[in-house]
């Protein structure tokens, strides 16, 4: 089984991905970023034919970029992903003595959903967002997403599929 559904709330269905590679059919992504936009690009599969002057460029590139605000959404065309859009949520500022907070991943989460929205996006892939380094436990993202999906405005998305590989099932409960 790839994926396994843990929770319905409303019309959403939660599924956690437990495959390698993306599900089918995904009109969007939500991923996590960091304030100046290197977090995906060094987690990115790397050109097996990069030069080291390209993986240069690449450095050079990410160092002229405007540092973004802590909960800001950044859309992008998800082509390369095999998606319509990729949504990169600001959530960890590496400069900071906290480098993620509860908070901003709400704000964040609840943002991107909305922009997706906005996009006609009813199935969305999310990969964890300000889990690493112990920004946000696990209990806490879940319950904002169960709160976000509660309270968003406008038409909640289809499902979401939970990404990765440690996401722990949790019992179905209908609200």
């Amino acid at each position: 089984m790839e994926g396994e559904s843990i929770r319905r709330l409303g019309s959403t269905e939660f599924v956690v991905w437990r495959s390698h590679g993306l599900p089918g059919a995904l009109d969007a992504l939500i991923v996590p970023e960091d304030t100046y936009l290197c977090l995906q690009a060094v987690t990115e599969e790397l050109d097996p034919n990069a030069t080291p002057l390209d993986l240069w460029a690449a450095v050079e590139r990410a160092a002229r970029v405007e540092k973004h605000a802590l909960g800001s959404v950044v859309i992008t065309d998800g082509k390369r992903k095999g998606v319509k859009y990729i949504a990169s949520v600001i959530v960890c500022d590496f400069e900071a003595e906290t480098i993620c907070h509860k908070e901003v991943v709400r704000v964040g989460l609840y943002d991107a959903l909305s922009e997706l929205a906005a996009h006609d996006c009813k199935t969305i892939g999310v990969l964890p967002l300000g889990t690493m380094q112990g920004g946000v436990s696990e209990e806490e993202y879940f319950a904002a997403l169960d709160a976000i999906v509660r309270d968003a405005g406008g038409e909640p998305p289809r499902t979401l599929y939970l990404l990765g590989q440690d996401w722990a099932p949790r019992e179905e409960t209908d609200a």
